[in-house]
């Protein structure tokens, strides 16, 4: 009896004990299997973390290639590009423009009076030209419009349908944005300041009798860095400037010297422009007529007709006119009346 009830005890505690081994044995094997699991798991993870970085690396080597590459080409199409110039253009001063009075003085005009008053001599080339010449295709006219140096003055000769030249003032305080308004137009000349025999407004710096050359010289280049693309110049005023044959002489040959043309305005029959071009052996041209003697519109037609006679005559003229409103208003309305000439700039004479 006692000996069944030891040996029951003993297979209980068997049977107990393995119970509890077989328990930690399957929680082993699935904790060993979650491991696996994991493992496996955050190696792909890994894995697939380095991958992502590895493309995001070979994405960012290509940019980089892409943008190494295209500043090649640029680098190589700016060798091709002419270097702009930096050019120091001399100092001017800029006023506040104040309304423009209207101008009641006609410069040149007033001067070449002013000279046949103290020659007594009257200018036969200016009046007529004598004989007919021989010349092929229609005659030439070209029409200079002197003393340009304001907006509303641009407005009025932009409305002109044919080509006239606008004379351009050297900038000062009077009229500061001369440089500027020239842009506008495809051809333009410099109307430079001459001494007159008698004027009572002369422009600053103007040029006169007796003036050095270096002092003559530094102002032409001074004009021509303000205005590098414009290569006539016609003289303001000028009746005593041009009548002397020093003065002349310096300028016109400063003027070859840095590729220059001079036009003369002929404010004066005693002008030695003429003497200086042959002995240079340069080209000159000379106004034949003022269109705005009166400013009457009535008068200015007449003298555009005087203009087209003289074309007809020699092939072409040189007419000068100034930015007075009857004037340009005239010319506006002329290109009927002057269908018998061709309308050029003074470049294409």
């Amino acid at each position: 009896m006692a000996k069944s009830r030891r040996k029951k005890r003993k297979s209980h505690k068997k049977s107990k004990l393995f119970s509890t081994k077989k328990i930690a044995l399957v929680l082993l094997a699935c904790f060993s299997a979650f491991a696996i699991v994991y493992g496996v798991n955050y190696f792909q993870i890994i894995q697939s973390k380095n991958k992502n970085e590895e493309s995001i690396e070979i994405l960012m080597n290509k940019m980089k290639k892409m943008l190494d590459e295209e500043k090649k080409r640029l680098d190589s199409l700016q060798k091709y590009k002419k270097p702009k110039e930096s050019k120091k253009l001399p100092p001017i001063t800029v006023i506040k423009p104040k309304e423009v009075e209207k101008e009641t003085h006609f410069s040149e005009i007033q001067d070449y009076k002013k000279s046949l008053e103290k020659h007594k001599t009257e200018d036969k080339k200016i009046l007529h030209v004598d004989k007919k010449q021989t010349y092929s295709g229609k005659p030439k006219l070209a029409i200079i419009i002197d003393d340009v140096a304001y907006a509303h003055q641009i407005r009025l000769i932009k409305q002109i349908p044919f080509r006239v030249t606008p004379s351009f003032f050297p900038p000062t305080k009077r009229h500061p944005d001369t440089i500027n308004l020239s842009k506008d137009f495809r051809f333009a000349m410099i109307h430079l300041p001459t001494e007159a025999l008698s004027f009572a407004r002369p422009e600053p710096e103007t040029l006169k009798v007796g003036d050095s050359t270096e002092k003559m010289r530094k102002r032409i280049k001074q004009i021509k860095q303000w205005f590098p693309s414009i290569i006539y110049y016609n003289n303001h005023t000028g009746s005593k400037f041009t009548s002397d044959y020093q003065s002349m002489d310096k300028l016109m040959g400063i003027m070859k010297d840095e590729n220059l043309y001079f036009v003369d305005s002929r404010t004066t029959a005693q002008t030695k422009a003429p003497k200086i071009a042959k002995k240079y052996g340069v080209k000159l041209y000379s106004r034949d007529i003022f269109i705005d003697n009166d400013i009457e519109k009535r008068l200015i037609r007449k003298q555009l007709k005087k203009a087209m006679k003289i074309a007809k005559k020699r092939g072409y003229a040189v007419a000068i006119g100034h930015p007075h409103e009857n004037t340009l208003k005239v010319l506006i309305g002329a290109k009927e009346m002057l269908k018998d000439v061709k309308l050029v700039y003074l470049k294409d004479l």
